[in-house]
């Protein structure tokens, strides 16, 4: 399949759509606010997702929406065979279901109430769309048994930091960095796929930390933040993929706070 010209003049664009290779993400540089409604075409993708409905049922369901940094961060934090530890022994994310209880970092167990993935594609022919990214990070990168065995992290995905570089940038011992900042070529390596790979995110009851392969990876939260960097259209599209949740309040307050890529950099050569 190629892509045709004819299709940059639609006001929306499919990404699975037949005039379109392959899909991919934007890249996260820019500007939030201005994405997705200053562009006379709006891509799109589908998102799957499944959620503990209000009578304590599962229900599943597949959404499409718009493909920017702000909606693709609540999809794509965690490779498919990923294995996250909960109250069950430890599962496949691609075979977690909401209403299990996941162990998390902060200690304890808290219910899993919605997971949702995607799919990222390798190549990209669509210009000024950045190709799809993930992180590997290989066995004992972190410390012996951070992670075991190598672990494959989304482009969105988090990881818990817990060091002095952490109280350095925020005043606290505990926060979220992205993974991709702390690539170093050797054992941590940005990769892109050969083939498509489906990616997933974890909502928890309380947000915290989940434990993959030794590692602590934030579960999904938009952020404290999440008015000021979306205007009203896309906060409603965002909000329409977790019909569990009557408003952004129900994620909750967030475990802890958030590191920049480049407040990680100045942390790392500190």
């Amino acid at each position: 399949m190629s892509y045709h010209s004819d299709a940059v003049s639609r006001r929306s664009i499919d990404l699975f759509s037949p005039q379109i290779t392959t899909p991919a993400n934007f890249p996260p540089t820019q500007s939030p606010k201005s994405t997705a409604l200053t562009r006379s075409t709006r891509l799109t993708r589908r998102y799957e997702l499944s959620y503990l409905a209000e009578d304590g049922t599962v229900a599943y369901e597949t959404r499409v929406a718009t493909a920017v940094p702000e909606i693709e961060e609540a999809f794509s934090a965690l490779a498919r065979g990923t294995v996250i530890a909960t109250a069950d022994g430890p599962v496949a994310v691609e075979d977690l279901v909401p209403g299990m209880q996941a162990l998390t970092a902060e200690g304890g167990t808290a219910r899993i109430t919605w997971i949702g993935s995607m799919t990222l594609f390798p190549n990209c022919s669509i210009p000024g769309v950045a190709p799809a990214r993930m992180t590997r990070i290989t066995a004992d990168a972190f410390g012996v048994g951070r992670p075991m065995p190598d672990l494959v992290l989304g482009p969105r995905a988090r990881i818990l930091l817990r060091d002095a570089r952490s109280r350095m940038a925020t005043g606290v011992v505990t926060s979220y960095a992205p993974a991709r900042s702390f690539a170093d070529g050797v054992s941590i390596i940005e990769v892109t796929p050969v083939a498509p790979i489906t990616v997933f995110h974890i909502m928890l009851e309380q947000h915290g930390s989940l434990r993959a392969a030794g590692l602590e990876v934030e579960s999904y939260h938009p952020g404290s933040d999440i008015g000021d960097r979306m205007d009203a259209q896309l906060s409603s599209e965002l909000l329409g993929l977790f019909p569990h949740l009557r408003g952004f309040a129900g994620f909750g307050p967030m475990a802890h706070p958030r590191l920049s890529a480049r407040e990680v950099e100045a942390a790392l050569t500190y």
